[in-house]
């Protein structure tokens, strides 16, 4: 309690700190023209502050700290700028950005420990752009993370999918959402990530152990979902999203309004959801409808001292699960009570039982602060996840977990010294679950972590060198039940660490190298489950002396640009000690209510994956675009001397695109038309519970415009998915054994208008 009294005294004096003010103004110029470049973005992520440059190409950014800074400057069609300035030196910047028919890559805002440019990254970082989040035609956010090399999705019908880093999922991956890491039961199979896909304005796939930022749970990897930075200083805008898919009639609707007024920043949005069931080529899947109700707020205060913004968010879900029983001489579906349901009548929005409802609630104040030379940012949150599954009423819920977390999170950035940047953090975290219903899986239980890091940067010349440390504790108590589940209590001390390093060989090429060991403790299904895991079949056996699992991943990567080539090349090796998995063994059953289910034990085992992702792109002419991107990762279970479960097989996307009409000053200011074509590799690499999914070549196409109407540009897209209606099966969908295909042909259609309502 003292350490709460005192982070709170230091949090309400921290605005009345006194500090120098600064101001960094400018233009941006096309450097081959001199023309002044209208609409290119001056950002400083630190600060979370940033501008639009005006008719003359002029940029303002008041009420800065003197210090340095990242500054990024972007604008689509030419290659991204970004620059450290000293602030208490440089009060004036122009910038000269030029064409370009690459993709630069972006800054890296948080995705790491410090603000840096990418080829100076040694971590694997991916970004993905609000653009391409919101025209991919997406039922979640996961599925439309998947289009980034070496992520992929354990899907559960049209609306539930789990993020998978490059083989791994589950509680191996830790989300963080505007700043605060998301906690949902993350180790049901069935059990989807409670965002809203429209909230994102870009996200951060850092890909392998990142145990060094966030502790336990990101041994596979961290998905960093980033909000839009806030409006600009006396404005006030609005934005309408709004889609519609044919295959499962699923329409969205978002709408968003934010303003800025003397650094007093605020923004609402509500998205609404829904979908019916959605069909493969042969079928409508039953019971596969779903909806989602989303609303978020953001309060908050932009001054020279920093920043301090308070989110709170909610999210609701009914989703219809999919049990896929069938009627043994039609092989149509069945409904809840046993009664064939025709194909026609499968295709409703309409769930049957058994569903299941999600409720999200989640509130967290973020703050960055300037204080003397350094930064402290911290991000302090409480969130409460209830999930409830319907399957004997449509009233009464037979599983229902209460889930409630509070969490804090502290960074100091400390000013830098002889060229060497250094943070040190330290995270604590409460949790406690509740059953709520009147069928178990897992106990009521109790959890609280506690870790701290140091990290330091170094760059040379062309060099840059990282190097952290942490340590973490973590204490699970379990609640006794009846004869189901015994009190138990399960503790862990962990060490983490990382390190690697950039080098910048010339202008067009950059390598990286990183080394990382992760861990991670076990789940509270894994320590204690004990009961009939719902859409598995399968009846599952927790172990409460299982240890945490470590893992050493080692990366080398590889980026080139130049003229019209890019490429990124990454290889990694990720060798895991005591790796949890589960196992039948000797055909043991546990009989119950007359059905004999097999018993799954969690044990544990030495495993190993290895992969490599690639990135290509290339403009054939300016117009012109090829691009790209396979990813391959390879699962061993050395103890079993079998494959491990859930490995994505090899995957390549290619997209053909070309512009028809580029930043032009007509009506339509944008026009491109873009050929996809996805390859899935057979996977024959299983484990013993697994099936053979067989390859398919999947075609898609898309158009993409902007309009100018009015004042406003608006952006347009309509996309087609497996235009051929092929019959083909996701690997990692666990509807395949039920001989539920993926979802077939589907065209959506999507607008987004933006308003200004007030400059």
């Amino acid at each position: 309690m003292k350490f709460i009294y005192q982070f709170i005294f230091i949090v309400l004096i921290l605005p009345q700190i006194s500090q120098a003010q600064s101001t960094l103004e400018g233009t941006v110029r096309d450097k081959k023209t001199g023309e002044a470049i209208i609409g290119a973005a001056v950002y400083i992520p630190d600060t979370r502050t940033g501008v639009i440059t005006d008719l003359d190409g002029h940029y303002s950014i008041t009420n800065l700290p003197e210090r340095k800074l990242m500054v990024q400057v972007k604008l689509i069609g030419y290659g991204v700028v970004t620059e450290m300035i000293d602030l208490s030196v440089i009060h004036k910047k122009d910038f000269t950005l030029s064409e370009t028919v690459l993709e630069k890559s972006e800054v890296v805002v948080t995705g790491s420990a410090f603000t840096t440019d990418h080829a100076r990254s040694s971590l694997s970082i991916e970004p993905l752009e609000k653009k391409q989040l919101q025209t991919v035609g997406a039922t979640n956010i996961t599925d439309a993370i998947a289009q980034i090399p070496g992520v992929s999705g354990i899907t559960t019908g049209g609306g539930i999918s789990k993020p998978v880093i490059r083989g791994l999922g589950y509680n191996r991956i830790v989300t963080v959402n505007e700043g605060l890491r998301q906690e949902g039961q993350q180790w049901g199979d069935e059990h989807g990530l409670e965002i809203d896909q429209f909230s994102a304005d870009r996200i951060e796939v850092l890909k392998g152990p990142a145990s060094l930022l966030y502790g336990s749970d990101a041994l596979g990897g961290v998905i960093n979902i980033l909000e839009p930075v806030p409006a600009a200083q006396g404005t006030i805008n609005a934005e309408i999203n709004s889609q519609y898919s044919t295959n499962n009639k699923m329409f969205v609707n978002s709408l968003m309004a934010e303003g800025n007024q003397k650094g007093f920043v605020w923004r609402v949005r509500g998205t609404l959801k829904d979908a019916a069931a959605y069909k493969t080529p042969v079928e409508t899947v039953y019971n596969s409808a779903f909806n989602e109700k989303n609303g978020n707020v953001m309060l908050g205060i932009n001054r020279k001292w920093g920043f301090q913004h308070i989110h709170l968010s909610s999210y609701h879900a009914q989703l219809g699960l999919i049990e896929g029983e069938r009627d043994s001489a039609s092989g149509q579906f069945l409904n809840s009570i046993g009664e064939i349901v025709p194909n026609g009548d499968a295709y409703t929005r309409r769930m049957d039982l058994p569903f299941q409802k999600v409720d999200h609630l989640k509130i967290s104040s973020v703050g960055s602060y300037f204080i003397g030379k350094g930064n402290l940012r911290t991000v302090i949150g409480w969130q409460q996840n209830d999930r409830r599954e319907f399957a004997e009423s449509e009233n009464i819920p037979g599983l229902f977990f209460r889930l409630n977390t509070l969490s804090a999170d502290l960074k100091y950035y400390f000013n830098e010294m002889k060229g060497i940047e250094l943070v040190a953090g330290i995270s604590a975290l409460h949790q406690e679950n509740e059953n709520k219903g009147d069928e178990f899986l897992i106990p009521a239980y109790a959890m609280q972590e506690g870790g701290g890091f140091l990290s330091a940067k170094k760059n040379f010349n062309r060099w840059t060198v990282n190097a952290g440390l942490r340590i973490d504790y973590r204490e699970v108590k379990g609640e006794q039940l009846d004869t189901l589940f015994n009190a138990f209590k399960s503790s862990v001390n962990a060490l983490s660490a990382s390190a690697g390093t950039t080098y910048e060989v010339n202008e067009q090429l950059h390598l990286k190298f990183n080394v990382g060991r992760g861990f991670r403790a076990p789940n509270i299904s894994e320590l204690a489950a004990n009961g009939i895991h719902e859409g598995t079949f399968r009846y599952e056996i927790g172990n409460t002396g299982l240890s945490p699992e470590t893992s050493l991943q080692w990366d080398l990567g590889m980026g080139y640009e130049s003229g019209k080539v890019g490429a990124e090349l990454s290889f990694f090796y990720n060798a895991i000690d005591n790796f949890i998995y589960y196992r039948n063994s000797g055909g043991e059953t546990k009989e119950v209510d007359g059905t004999a289910y097999p018993v799954y034990r969690y044990v544990q085992g030495n495993s190993v994956l290895y992969g490599a992702e690639l990135m290509l792109d290339y403009h054939i002419t300016d117009p012109l675009h090829f691009e790209n991107k396979i990813s391959y990762v390879r699962g061993e279970n050395n103890d079993q001397h079998t494959a491990l479960p859930f490995v994505p097989p090899l995957h390549w996307n290619s997209e053909l695109s070309y512009s028809i009409i580029k930043r032009s000053d007509k009506i339509i200011r944008e026009l491109q038309a873009k050929v996809i074509l996805d390859i899935y590799a057979t996977q024959d690499r299983i484990d013993t519970f697994e099936t053979e999914t067989k390859g398919a070549t999947i075609i898609g196409a898309s158009i993409n415009a902007d309009i100018k109407i009015a004042k406003t540009i608006c952006s347009l897209f309509v996309l087609g998915n497996n235009l051929a209606d092929v019959t083909y099966y996701n690997h990692l969908s666990r509807l395949k054994d039920s001989g539920i295909a993926a979802m077939g042909r589907n065209i959506t259609m999507g607008i987004t208008i933006p308003l200004s309502i007030k400059k």
